[in-house]
């Protein structure tokens, strides 16, 4: 199975009610941040409803459990941000000591390090973060954001599947402003189309990303295919034989 790149872009609209089904987080989303951790959720359980092939993935808009699943998400996300805050911190230390004149060579070689480790982590997450979310979606829980063995063995066995979807973030990220520029209000709808899209090409990844499991087949035989066996006899038991009492012999009386 491989994911299907195209399928990301239609199945919105193989829906019957599509409209009706994200128009709702749409509006929810012009709420300030609480709106933006709704339309999070509600891409995860298209994530999720794809990753466990639903075959409509697109839910009803359900408020309470998609700001659940979108703020564990968000709570991950910011705990690997931390690396971002502490990398920044440090080179601004650095830059401090350059300005003072103090150690100007160890200093400037300690921020370029920092930058290019900055650059190295951030091409990491790109990489890191969808499956992240993935494996979220599908568990549902925040643990799972840092199950490192799964989410690195999901990496292994098919990155090509998970480029693939940052070639999607890419072009979702491409195509979500052209509804400010074309329609104007319309970015709300180019901008939750692009999520989904996204949502679409995780779901997929994951799904081809697990490990494959044996099949088993049972042969079912009915009783009519069973030849009929002859029923065997028991063995009959011989009675014992009833052997005589053993006889005196009688001896003649012999006359003196």
């Amino acid at each position: 199975m491989k994911v299907d790149f195209g399928k990301a872009f239609t199945y919105i609209f193989d829906d019957p009610k599509w409209f009706d089904k994200i128009i709702i987080p749409i509006l929810f989303g012009l709420i300030p941040i609480v709106g933006w951790i709704v339309i999070i959720g509600y891409a995860m359980r298209v994530t999720r409803n794809v990753a466990n092939r639903v075959d409509q993935p697109l839910p009803n808009c359900n408020f309470g459990d998609d700001l659940a699943l979108g703020f564990k998400y968000v709570v991950v996300m910011l705990l690997y941000g931390l690396i971002f805050i502490v990398i920044a911190w440090l080179i601004g230390m650095f830059a401090a000591l350059i300005q003072n004149d103090i150690s100007t060579v160890l200093a400037g070689f300690a921020i370029a390090v920092l930058v290019m480790f900055l650059i190295a982590y951030s091409v990491f997450l790109a990489l890191f973060l969808p499956v992240v979310q993935a494996n979220i979606a599908v568990k549902d829980n925040i643990a799972a954001g840092f199950n490192f063995k799964n989410i690195f063995g999901m990496l292994s066995k098919n990155i090509t599947s998970w480029l693939l979807v940052i070639g999607g973030s890419i072009l979702g990220g491409m195509i979500a402003p052209l509804g400010g520029i074309v329609f104007g209000i319309g970015a709300l709808f180019t901008t939750m189309y692009s999520q989904l899209m996204v949502a679409h090409l995780q779901g997929q990844a994951y799904a081809v990303s697990q490990p494959e499991v044996e099949v088993i087949e049972t042969v079912v035989v009915s009783e009519a295919e069973v030849p009929a066996q002859e029923p065997t006899e028991a063995p009959t038991e011989q009675a014992p034989t009833e052997t005589p009492p053993d006889t005196p012999s009688e001896t003649p009386d012999v006359e003196a």
